[in-house]
């Protein structure tokens, strides 16, 4: 039913900026030979922890695809001030339309977001195509300065370990030691597991 999820507008930069980097990897403001390399591991690391965690750290919009509604609520993942934008679907005769605000309602605040038919109301019936329903939706910290703290150490480590590591890395104690400290740092942002 659940066909996936997609960034249709990316956030503007990363959280973790080359200044902070920079002081994580003790080199100085002025030497600038290493900037794009470390700008580049910010970005990923920035992309591995929103990857790790299923949601959006800075704002950008999400589209949510599914072949149909659900039997229940459509569940969306997580990100602060998680907003719906607009759920279109296409019905039974095979018309796009756009639900409106009022037949559905958002649990926003709920770990893992969800949006459900109105009260009393069910989903409307689809075609049986791939995209019946797409939700589109917001979701992240505004700037980076919002940005938990944990989450930016999480990205200072990454970022530290790459950049000492710059090619694959024997699985060992070092490697173990990163791995539990960003699940310490990740953990209180993980939504639960849902079988």
């Amino acid at each position: 039913m659940r066909q996936g999820t997609i960034v249709t507008v990316r956030p503007e930069g990363h959280p973790l900026s080359l200044a902070d980097a920079k002081r994580q990897l003790r080199i100085e403001a002025e030497d600038t030979d290493q900037d794009d390399h470390i700008t580049s591991l910010c970005a990923a690391a920035h992309r591995h922890i929103e990857r790790d965690l299923g949601y959006p750290i800075l704002r950008q919009t999400r589209e949510t695809h599914l072949s149909s509604f659900p039997g229940g609520p459509i569940w969306l993942g997580g990100g602060d001030s998680l907003t719906v934008l607009e759920l279109r679907y296409t019905d039974a005769a095979g018309t796009a339309k756009v639900l409106a605000n009022n037949a559905y309602a958002v649990d926003a605040v709920s770990q893992i977001a969800k949006v459900y038919p109105a009260p009393a109301k069910p989903w409307p019936a689809t075609a049986a195509v791939p995209g019946a329903v797409v939700v589109e939706w917001q979701a992240g910290w505004s700037t980076p300065a919002d940005v938990p703290d944990d989450l930016l150490h999480a990205m200072k480590l990454l970022v530290g370990h790459w950049d000492q590591n710059r090619e694959a890395v024997v699985v060992g104690s070092i490697n173990s030691d990163l791995r539990l400290a960003l699940d310490d740092l990740l953990s209180p942002f993980r939504l639960p597991f849902i079988a």
